[in-house]
């Protein structure tokens, strides 16, 4: 990955009216990388990414792909693959009439139409379907045609809006090891979704967008890491009820920064320390006499920072 931008986002508006779909969102996806566009359910990820692939016009703010404005450098949008919305390939169509059909659309002749498809279809695990009617496809087949179109022109850049949205557990880890895939072929990507899950799996980067605002954005272990400096909670569980001395030694220990009860069996502490002091506290549970049942370590993750940022607005 080089330090150069795939995609910049400055100050992006869009109105609709007086309603305000997305406001002053901006965010910098670099070459090679990997960016989950996070947020609930008509937060403003659609309207985003449709202002990028130039769907949309928007209200105000810069978009540029690969250093060059799409206002004035319409192909730019030349090095971009995508899917945006659901959308749904013609069910008469096959794979091959599907591809071949796009593929003219990009202007490309029929010798890197027929190189390509096979590529993609392979890529996707469609090339033994590639003759079969679309209409007897499940969703998750479905949705491996559309992704495979937004590859069809070998782009650099992939913009994917919500791609496992409405598919069973199966087409889900389909689609996800199809993305995992992409990340050796040193292409960008960027993906919306309301899924936590899905940009801790598969992205390096995260911008959080909360009615029309981006209320959060970079690399992804940084936030919720040094967010809290790597602070953990420990839940230590005792068969036998907790002692006044057994809670103040543990307090003492280092890293500890906090303590508190939860019954008489359980103690949470709050620890900002090394694995070797964690290891210790373990250990003086475990010699202490009052039968050590479980030690359950709970750090900050994405969807605790999500949550956090989201409190008392109505997210789901």
């Amino acid at each position: 990955m080089t330090g150069e931008s795939a995609i910049e986002l400055s100050n992006l508006v869009k109105k609709y009216g007086n309603f305000t779909a997305v406001s002053d969102i901006s965010f910098d996806i670099k070459k090679g990388e990997f960016m989950g566009l996070l947020g609930p359910n008509g937060a403003g990820k659609s309207t985003t990414l449709k202002a990028i692939t130039g769907l949309l016009i928007p209200t105000s703010g810069t978009i540029r792909i690969q250093g060059m404005d799409i206002k004035d450098h319409r192909h730019a949008l030349e090095h971009v693959g995508c899917v945006i919305e659901t959308p749904n390939p013609y069910p008469d169509f096959t794979p091959a009439d599907f591809l071949q059909h796009v593929g003219r659309i990009y202007g490309l002749d029929r010798r890197e139409i027929s190189i390509r498809s096979r590529d993609v279809l392979e890529e996707m695990k469609l090339w033994d379907w590639r003759y079969k009617k679309i209409e007897g496809f499940s969703k998750g087949m479905r949705q491996r045609v559309v992704i495979a179109q937004a590859l069809l022109p070998n782009p650099d850049i992939i913009i994917l809006d919500e791609p496992t949205s409405g598919l069973d557990p199966r087409g889900m880890v389909e689609v996800r090891e199809i993305l995992q895939n992409l990340k050796k072929k040193d292409r960008s990507l960027l993906i919306s979704t309301h899924i936590l899950s899905e940009v801790s799996e598969l992205c390096g980067s995260v911008t959080m967008i909360r009615d029309g605002k981006a209320v959060l954005s970079g690399d992804v272990s940084e936030l919720i890491g040094s967010e809290s400096d790597n602070a953990v909670t420990l839940e230590v569980k005792m068969m036998k009820d907790l002692t006044s001395d057994f809670v103040t030694n543990l307090g003492g220990c280092s890293g500890v920064k906090h303590v508190e009860t939860l019954g008489d069996h359980v103690v949470r502490l709050e620890f900002l320390g090394t694995q070797e002091q964690q290891a210790d506290i373990i250990a003086m549970a475990f010699n202490s006499g009052l039968g050590l049942l479980s030690v359950n370590e709970k750090g900050k993750n994405l969807e605790s920072l999500y949550m956090e940022l989201t409190e008392g607005e109505g997210a789901s």
